[in-house]
C-alpha cells in the first residue's frame, strides 16, 4: 500500500507544478461589444503569460474559478486589462495589467514582483 501511495501523490502533484499555460476558460468584457481585434490581442497576451497564475489564485472560488477580463483602450497601442474574480454578489479586482500591443509588453500594476514584466 505504501509503495502505491508515493507514485500516486507524485502523479497528482506533477501536472500542477508543470502546467503554466494560459487559463483554460475565462470571461471577457470590452468597451465595445463585441471586442475589437486589438482588444482581443491584449487579452491574449495577458492570458498567455499570466492566465494560469490567475486561475491558480481562483482555485477555491466555488462560483467561478476562472479569471474575468475587462479590457479598456487607453491610447493607440496601449490597453488596460483588469483581471477580476467573479463571485455570487460582486466582482473583485485581482490584478491590473497595462499592455502595449505594438511592442508586445505587459506591465502588472499592483504586484510587479509576482507578475514579472514581459518585454
Amino acid at each position: 500500500m505504501k509503495h502505491l501511495l508515493i507514485p500516486l501523490i507524485a502523479i497528482l502533484a506533477l501536472p500542477i507544478a508543470v502546467n503554466t499555460g494560459p487559463a483554460s476558460r475565462y470571461k471577457a468584457t470590452c468597451d465595445d461589444h463585441p471586442c475589437t481585434e486589438n482588444e482581443l490581442t491584449a487579452l491574449r497576451l495577458v492570458n498567455e503569460n499570466y492566465g494560469k497564475q490567475l486561475e491558480n489564485k481562483l482555485i477555491n472560488n466555488t462560483h467561478y474559478s476562472h479569471p474575468w477580463y475587462f479590457i479598456y483602450k487607453q491610447r493607440e497601442c496601449i490597453f488596460r486589462v483588469y483581471a477580476k474574480e467573479d463571485m455570487p454578489t460582486h466582482t473583485a479586482n485581482m490584478e491590473t495589467f497595462t499592455i502595449d500591443i505594438c511592442n508586445k509588453t505587459i506591465k502588472a500594476m499592483w504586484l510587479p514582483d509576482v507578475y514579472l514584466e514581459i518585454k
